[in-house]
């Protein structure tokens, strides 16, 4: 017997071909209607790269209408300069093993065209079936152009910053980001900075064709006077940034200043442009400029922002650049006044010292006051002839010509020795001044007149700021390849604000007592580090400062 039939002419349990092709239409309705409705744009093709789906959103990316584009080639959608190589990669991805995969390199968006022509980066992932023996590819882009730009944009900001904060010298910085610049975000930078007399000067023109290098050394040569016609000079004097989305022949010949400089201009090919003043401290110090060449983009609006955030972060590097130099010249200035009145106040000082001795054997022994007053007079020739000699090595210092003439010596008698020199000093201000010293100290190579220069200043300042009844200790301690010398005091201390200062040049840290010229810790300072050595200060409040230095222990003798 047959097998029995259901109602319909279905095979029991079976599905009527009713039934069937109601449930195809519902599911072809309701593919469409996704299709339809993706933000994404859909686009199918056959195996001849020829377009037979395209919804509404590739609509709404690319700027046509489905009927413009149904049954045409794909390379509609695709730069011309790009059309072999996605050709090349559809006929891989083909006759490849995988079924489906992101285009573009190591997850680079690929490049789409507007019918408008405008370029767009995409974010594209392709399938391919085979339905009857054809093979059809269903393709699903994303627009990423305003996420890349963002992120790209990010990128060169945080680049170009790096590169201004790198060094002081902002012509060779402004050099190396109008490079970036080219290499990121158009196809020709221009740099001009103004100068100390208020003139416009060329410092840089760039270009992403290596083939536009001569047109760049003729931008190099045109001269920028506030009176010529000239884009530069324009957004100095309005302090405004100039942005033209279509350059044509005519604004190139307004622009020009020669036919050498037009030729140039018409050779770069420029279709939109912008300038963009450096503003830095209510001053233009300069401008940058960017040119688009060719069709595939256009600078505008969003080019602006970012040139605008560049020209800001440019413009504060020249001009703490130039604050620097000027501060450096200025501290230049300084010094070299310095020397110059330290050393012509030794001759007269001189003179005063050796009068007073020719007048010592003339007065009454018995004559306190005037013995005394002569005195005064000696020792302050003798202060003001220290103070010559520190602002004389301050100046040394600087330079890189504070020498020292190192020997071989034993630490422990030549600390003994700076001590009993400042017993007296101590006594006088009622003071302990101690020593502790071990026995063992091994030798160093050092300046013995400098290191006792480092020693007396030390010792004295502790002295200085030692309150009556007070004690100061100098320690020699040899801990492994270095001798460390210790003076400490039971003064006051030193205020932890204080602490990072103590070591700048004419710092003091107590207004009221003026008592030098703040030149002594920096100099001391100076001489360890000229003997290979360190020095260091530990301070608390109220309980005493210590200030240390160490020098290398002296290597053996060659054999």
């Amino acid at each position: 017997m047959g097998a029995s039939k259901g109602r319909g002419g279905a095979s029991a349990g079976g599905v009527s071909p009713a039934a069937l092709a109601a449930r195809l239409l519902l599911s072809e309705a309701q593919l469409t209607s996704i299709v339809e409705v993706s933000a994404d744009a859909i686009v199918a093709m056959d195996e001849s790269q020829r377009i037979t789906l395209f919804n509404v959103g590739a609509e709404r990316m690319f700027g046509y209408a489905r009927d413009e584009v149904l049954g045409q080639p794909l390379d509609l959608l695709i730069p011309e300069r790009m059309r072999a190589a996605h050709h090349a990669g559809v006929a891989r991805f083909a006759v490849g093993d995988v079924s489906a995969r992101r285009m573009g390199e190591l997850g680079r968006p690929v490049r789409g065209r507007r019918k408008d022509g405008a370029e767009i980066d995409v974010d594209v992932a392709i399938a391919k079936i085979d339905v009857g023996g054809a093979r059809t590819f269903t393709a699903t882009l994303r627009d990423v152009t305003a996420q890349r730009r963002a992120d790209q944009q990010q990128r060169f900001l945080a680049e170009a910053g790096a590169l201004l904060s790198s060094t002081l010298d902002f012509e060779e910085t402004l050099t190396q980001v109008a490079g970036l610049a080219v290499r990121e975000l158009t196809d020709v930078c221009i740099v001009d900075v103004v100068d100390d007399d208020g003139q416009l000067r060329r410092l840089r023109a760039v270009a992403r064709d290596a083939s536009m290098a001569w047109a760049c050394d003729v931008l190099m040569r045109v001269q920028l006077g506030r009176d010529r016609p000239h884009l530069a000079s324009e957004a100095v004097a309005s302090r405004r940034t100039l942005l033209m989305t279509q350059v044509d022949d005519a604004l190139l010949v307004r622009v020009a200043q020669s036919d050498e400089h037009l030729r140039a201009l018409r050779a770069l090919g420029s279709t939109s442009a912008l300038v963009v003043p450096m503003v830095a401290r209510d001053q233009v110090v300069g401008t940058i400029g960017m040119l688009a060449t060719g069709d595939a983009r256009r600078l505008g609006v969003q080019d602006q922002a970012l040139a605008e955030a560049l020209a800001l972060r440019a413009a504060q590097a020249i001009d703490n650049a130039r604050l620097y130099r000027l501060a450096q010249r200025a501290l230049h200035a300084r010094d070299e006044v310095l020397g110059i009145v330290a050393h012509d106040l030794r001759n007269p000082l001189s003179a005063v010292l050796m009068q007073a001795q020719l007048l010592a054997p003339r007065l009454d022994a018995a004559d306190q006051r005037a013995l005394a007053s002569l005195d005064a007079i000696r020792r302050a020739v003798l202060r003001m002839n220290r103070m010559i000699e520190d602002l004389l090595d301050a100046t040394r210092l600087d330079a890189g010509r504070l020498a020292v003439d190192r020997e071989q010596l034993a630490p422990a008698p030549l600390v003994a020795e700076v001590v009993d020199a400042q017993g007296p000093l101590a006594a006088a201000a009622g003071i302990e001044l101690g020593l502790v010293s071990p026995g063992d100290v091994p030798a160093v190579l050092a300046d013995r007149n400098r290191l006792q220069q480092v020693l007396e200043n030390l010792i004295g300042n502790a002295i200085k700021f030692t309150g009556h009844g007070g004690r100061v200790t100098v320690t020699l301690s040899c801990p492994g390849d270095e001798v460390v010398f210790a003076v400490s005091d039971s003064g006051g201390g030193i205020a932890p604000d204080d602490l990072p200062h103590i070591f700048d040049r004419f710092w003091q840290g107590r207004a009221q007592d003026r008592r030098g010229a703040g030149l002594g810790l920096q100099i001391a300072k100076g001489l360890v580090e000229a003997h290979g050595g360190h020095m260091h200060v530990e301070s608390a409040v109220g309980t005493g400062t210590t200030f240390w230095f160490a020098i290398p222990v002296a290597p053996p003798p060659a054999s």
